[in-house]
């Protein structure tokens, strides 16, 4: 009796790709069964956060702030002014900052080399290499100054304690030919809520929101984007395995 080649072909080319169908379901569905575990955990991660801030103690004044670091009363959102003791500037410059740096540039020549496609008399593209010239501010030197002294809620601590917001471009002076320097400096004082661990009478891992209330904080806190970002990630990684799977 005569087989077909080509029907056993087929046959044999099916099998293998119902083979391959079948596994892709299966490492589709471990996939989704693994994600699932893992958002389940994620969950309880940040419910156990929610609950740890609304046990925290929220504080307003000098005196319940004081008593929270004496007492070490642990995890605590307290709101009030935080502020630097010992500004510090440059006479250059105008103004009292908590972080000031000042960045020295100059303005050279480079060069690079570049490749460009040209097109000869009968049509055939080519590449030639040239040495193309410009120019560019070049940063040379920084130097910085910061307080050593703050003060939040009319309490003190060294600098390093709190984190301040970020410095922004404050001025730029032109210090000779083809020179500058950029000033970049940080605010004296900020109001907002710090969120900070009082133990061993002081404060700990302390992040400062700048212009929110306490209230505003926790509801910001408690913003579940974790999970929307894990699922957008996972399901990204899934379509990959699934597409590599296909064509392998």
């Amino acid at each position: 009796m005569k087989v077909n080649k080509d029907t056993t072909f087929e046959k044999k080319s099916n099998t293998k790709i119902n083979k391959k169908n079948i596994f892709i379901i299966l490492v589709t569905v471990l996939m989704l069964f693994l994600g699932f575990a893992i958002s389940k955990k994620i969950r309880q991660n940040q419910l156990e956060r929610y609950q740890s801030y609304d046990a925290a103690a929220k504080i307003d004044s000098t005196e319940l702030f004081e008593q929270g670091i004496a007492k070490n009363v642990g995890l605590a959102f307290v709101y009030g002014e935080l502020k630097a003791i010992d500004t510090v500037s440059y006479p250059e410059i105008s103004g009292e900052y908590s972080y000031i740096k000042k960045e020295i540039q100059h303005y050279r020549k480079h060069s690079r080399t570049v490749e460009k496609k040209h097109k000869d008399s009968k049509g055939k593209t080519y590449t030639t290499t040239e040495t193309e010239y410009y120019w560019k501010w070049d940063t040379t030197g920084t130097v910085s100054k910061t307080a050593t002294k703050i003060s939040f809620l009319g309490v003190e601590f060294d600098y390093k304690k709190i984190p301040f917001p970020r410095s922004h471009k404050i001025d730029i002076i032109t210090t000779g030919f083809h020179e500058r320097t950029i000033y970049y400096g940080t605010e004296t004082s900020f109001q907002g809520t710090l969120f900070t661990s009082l133990n061993a009478n002081t404060i700990n891992e302390s992040k400062f929101y700048q212009n929110q209330t306490i209230s505003e904080t926790i509801k910001n806190l408690k913003t579940g984007f974790g999970l929307f970002f894990f699922w957008i990630a996972w399901i990204f990684i899934m379509i990959v395995v699934v597409v590599l799977i296909s064509y392998s």
